[in-house]
């Protein structure tokens, strides 16, 4: 009778270790299946860091063209202004030219009808 329920104890215990070794066997394959996970995200995290440092690059390519555009702008706008200043001076000196050559037309007008005057009255006073 002793000996059957020892029997008894080993199959429990035999039970019982296979339980835990099938149970540690899930455990076993949870844990690879985790692991394969972990992997897969740390390689994609990799991957998003690699994107993120070409990004990075590319951004910062992107403000230095801008900022040589904005130079380049600026040096445009500076010679624009350059050449209004320019251009209003030139304009300025014609209108004067013009208003001087206007003055001189009207004064050799009068001069040619003073003349044609004093031609006519010589004219008169010969014949």
């Amino acid at each position: 009778r002793e000996q059957q329920e020892m029997r008894k104890e080993q199959e429990e215990f035999r039970r019982i270790q296979q339980a835990l070794l099938e149970g540690q066997k899930r455990l076993e394959e949870e844990q690879a299946h985790i692991k394969a996970g972990q992997k897969e995200l740390y390689d994609l995290m990799s991957a998003l860091l690699h994107r993120q440092d070409e990004t990075d690059a590319a951004l910062d390519a992107l403000a230095m063209d801008v900022h040589k555009l904005h130079g380049e702008v600026s040096s445009i706008h500076q010679r624009l202004d350059a050449l209004e200043k320019k251009v209003d001076s030139h304009a300025q000196s014609f209108t004067e030219q013009l208003n001087n050559i206007k003055l001189d037309i009207t004064f050799l007008s009068n001069k040619v009808i003073e003349h044609e005057r004093e031609i006519y009255k010589i004219k008169n006073v010969i014949l």
